[in-house]
């Protein structure tokens, strides 16, 4: 099978392929859907060999699939605010790429994305290949560890954690206000990779061997993470985790806080706060609005628990893009 051209056009190799108006200017890309399909695009910038970071909003009138084989070393953050999107790498099942932050490991071997017919597919992504990495450390003169073979080891909490949905906020109004000037996204790629490797180096810190979670513990656990993320507004009741997990209500919270560092509560309250990051977008909805749906009759409580997860108020989230 011939090889795609990610590494040479990003998304623009996707686009391609599905007849997509494609436009180029300076190092952005715009890709429209075919005029007969409901509205949608992908906005995407080219900063440097080896980076492409995106901004996308769709909806297909048809099924799209889509098979890469890359062969270079690269991996691709995604945040997900909503869409049903489907990954088949060889030798493993089916997943989806549910809310909020993913990472995929070019595997070497074909991967194919299917995104459904009638799907509203919403997310920001960047795909960096090792090639950019090695340039930057190399030109710095310093190691750190980020490369691809780093990324094999990071776990998904490392990836989906607050500091990391930020810089990838900060990515996406960047690109769809045309907020950054090309060579900002070499430094936001960087930090991105450095604050997810500094999640795992901070959780290998916090753990101790009595903490320690089974292979086979840690599978169940995810499920009732992905459960919670699926719905962050809606969660599980306890009864519904305990059976997810397989585990008794205590032996549950025990081993989630050993696993993820947080306890069930404050877990449930960080995937609230980045659902309530990904709707101050929507100009429809003031914060008292948010913090309503999000569960809080105080909009000041809820300004409050924003600020301790985030850093940043949500009026000052809208401010520092103009939203």
């Amino acid at each position: 099978m011939a090889y795609t051209q990610e590494y040479e056009l990003g998304w623009g190799a996707w686009a391609e392929s599905f007849g997509f108006h494609v436009q180029h200017y300076n190092h952005y890309s715009h890709y429209t859907l075919p005029p007969d399909w409901k509205n949608g695009w992908i906005s995407e910038v080219h900063p440097a060999p080896g980076l492409f970071a995106a901004s996308a909003w769709f909806k297909p009138e048809k099924t799209l699939n889509y098979t890469m084989h890359i062969n270079r070393p690269c991996l691709w953050i995604f945040c997900i605010d909503c869409g049903d999107i489907t990954i088949v790498q060889k030798g493993k099942s089916a997943y989806k790429l549910t809310p909020f932050n993913r990472i995929l490991i070019n595997p070497g071997t074909p991967l194919r994305i299917t995104i459904p017919a009638d799907s509203h597919a919403c997310f920001t992504s960047v795909l960096i290949f090792d090639h950019f990495i090695e340039t930057f450390l190399t030109a710095n003169n310093i190691s750190y560890p980020i490369r691809i073979e780093d990324a094999k080891l990071w776990k998904p909490q490392h990836v989906d954690h607050p500091n990391i949905m930020l810089i990838l906020e900060q990515i996406r109004w960047g690109i769809r206000g045309n907020r950054m000037p090309a060579p900002a996204y070499l430094c936001k790629a960087i930090e991105l990779l450095c604050m997810v490797a500094h999640n795992a180096e901070r959780e290998k810190h916090l753990r101790s061997r009595r903490q320690y979670v089974t292979w086979n513990d840690e599978m169940k656990l995810y499920r009732v993470s992905e459960r919670i993320k699926m719905d962050p507004l809606n969660p599980p009741a306890i009864e519904e985790m305990c059976r997810l997990a397989e585990m008794s209500e205590s032996k549950l919270r025990i081993s989630f806080k050993s696993l993820y560092g947080l306890t069930l509560f404050n877990y449930m309250r960080e995937a609230v706060m980045k659902r309530a990051m990904q709707m101050l977008a929507d100009d429809e909805l003031n914060i008292k609005n948010i913090a309503a749906l999000c569960g809080y009759e105080n909009p000041a409580k809820f300004t409050a628990v924003f600020k301790h997860i985030h850093g940043i108020t949500p009026s000052e989230f809208r401010k520092s893009f103009d939203l």
